[in-house]
């Protein structure tokens, strides 16, 4: 498998992993050391890195819906639908790192004024 098919294959796995709330697997193609950094916090290491995807599945996230994905050596960027049960989908762009198969780094970015006006601000 070449670089390219790794990292396609890493980043597959963490996003169906992350849809369907399976944290196990989605550890498996995450590197021990690493880096989150998204609107809404950041991660280091494997563990704190779960538990942020998951606390974002469990208490915002009910779909994601991929609309593109780029994959070049190590870097994938992906294009995608975060949706939630008090908003209207949330576009949402996602850099990953994947060296020898595994997720190093990550950065998310989107605009969060959405989540916050569905929770009783004013979103501005």
């Amino acid at each position: 498998m070449d670089h390219t098919e790794a990292t396609r294959a890493a980043v597959t796995t963490y996003f169906e992993a992350w849809r369907d709330r399976d944290f196990d697997r989605l550890r498996t193609v995450l590197a021990p050391d690493v880096q989150f950094v998204g609107v809404m916090g950041t991660a280091n290491g494997a563990d704190e890195c779960v538990a942020g995807l998951r606390g974002m599945a469990e208490s915002i996230m009910t779909d994601l819906t991929l609309h593109a994905r780029v994959v070049e050596g190590a870097d994938a960027i992906s294009w995608f639908d975060l949706h939630a049960a008090t908003t209207d989908p949330i576009p949402t762009a996602n850099w990953s790192h994947v060296e020898d198969g595994l997720i190093t780094r990550i950065r998310v970015t989107f605009d969060p004024r959405p989540l916050f006006a569905g929770a009783g601000g004013d979103g501005s």
